[in-house]
């Protein structure tokens, strides 16, 4: 059947398990397949993205920073999405990670539900329960074809933010079953929200701000990763993708190099672009946490993936965020008498609140804060 993952990938990341729950899941929307659109969602343009070289940040040297913020600048109120080149993110830890998780993909389904995803967005979601509901991107419901995991910083017992009960101060959960998984998956958010770290002078460059101005924001960053699978299915039905089109909350969203092509990305005119990128660079894209904080300057650019036809999709994207709480008002250099500030101030946890809640039923069915005292 189309869309089962080749012998020697099976073989790689746990036996057959991949491929009976992919074949059970394609019969039930097979009769759905939509040549037409399947045709018109894959064969669409190629579009170099702007390219980042951060090997002059280990200098400092004030030119090339000034440069790169420059270049940084340009990208975010264009297309929003640039790779980044010498960032320091080893490929022994990129592969690694995916490894790992290629791997605790495979597991049993009862594995991967013994750790399922809770208030704080912490661990497991299967195979189409993530319905988008709300989206100014297409009508109805969406949805998606991926499973994926969550985890991010380990907050400890005394954190205020966890003795109050609030959502999104939680601890990681992991499941069973894989060796080297934790240690992986903690060395990928470290290096890569380390890179955000370095990354944050030339972003204050970019929106003409003083280089510190945005390290008291992110003493206690809150970095979360998303490792997602997404099977390979050749036909699709009307409307159907990996996951639909949608704009990070993030301030920024790291994505390691594809092991698989599926990201695409719209253009400011609407078009549907395939983006390329140099092999060892990661992509690089904004978030609309940034977008309101920049008062709009920066675009959070919508995006989309499509299932890959030859094998799985195994995605590592890293949200980029703030400390939780530390309420964010319109940056000095983006607003003014005549350009006031067209959002309001809010910390990232409850702009991130809000718009899950929102977009999706099963973040909502978690209650807010009072209910999870």
């Amino acid at each position: 059947m189309a869309g089962v993952p080749p012998p020697a990938y099976r073989h790689r990341v746990g036996g057959d398990r991949f491929a009976g729950l992919i074949a059970d899941l394609e019969s039930r929307w097979m009769a759905a397949i939509d040549v037409e659109y399947t045709r018109k969602v894959r064969e669409l343009p190629r579009r170099k993205l702007p390219v980042l070289d951060l090997g002059p940040l280990r200098s400092g040297n004030a030119a090339d920073m000034a440069r790169l913020g420059r270049e940084l600048r340009d990208v975010a109120s264009g297309i929003g999405f640039l790779c980044v080149v010498d960032h320091g993110v080893s490929a022994a830890v990129i592969d690694r990670a995916r490894d790992r998780f290629a791997a605790m993909f495979a597991l049993p389904t009862e594995a991967k539900l013994a750790v399922p995803v809770d208030p704080h967005e912490r661990g497991y979601l299967p195979f189409r329960s993530t319905k988008v509901r709300h989206s100014r991107y297409h009508g109805g419901v969406q949805s998606d074809w991926y499973e994926c995991f969550n985890y991010g910083p380990d907050y400890p017992d005394d954190h205020p933010g966890v003795q109050q009960g609030l959502r999104l101060y939680g601890r990681n959960r992991w499941p069973e079953g894989v060796p080297g998984l934790v240690e992986a998956a903690l060395a990928f958010r470290d290096d890569v929200a380390a890179l955000g770290m370095r990354m944050l002078p030339l972003w204050a460059r970019a929106l003409d701000l003083p280089e510190n101005w945005f390290a008291p924001y992110f003493e206690k960053l809150h970095p979360y990763v998303r490792p997602i699978h997404y099977p390979p299915k050749v036909g699709l039905a009307v409307d159907e993708l990996g996951i639909g089109a949608h704009s990070d909350t993030s301030f920024a969203t790291f994505l390691a190099p594809e092991n698989e092509p599926g990201l695409q990305v719209m253009e400011a005119d609407g078009t549907w672009v395939w983006p390329d990128c140099p092999p060892d660079g990661l992509i690089v894209n904004f978030g609309q946490f940034l977008e309101h904080w920049s008062n709009g300057v920066v675009r959070a650019t919508p995006h989309r993936v499509i299932p890959s036809t030859r094998a799985d999709r195994i995605s590592l994207p890293l949200f980029f965020c703030p400390e939780l709480d530390r309420v964010c008002e319109c940056l000095p250099s983006c607003c003014g008498p005549d350009n006031p500030p067209r959002f309001p101030a809010q910390s990232f946890r409850q702009f991130h609140l809000d718009y899950m809640s929102r977009v999706y039923a099963h973040f909502e069915a978690f209650g807010g804060d009072s209910e999870r005292k």
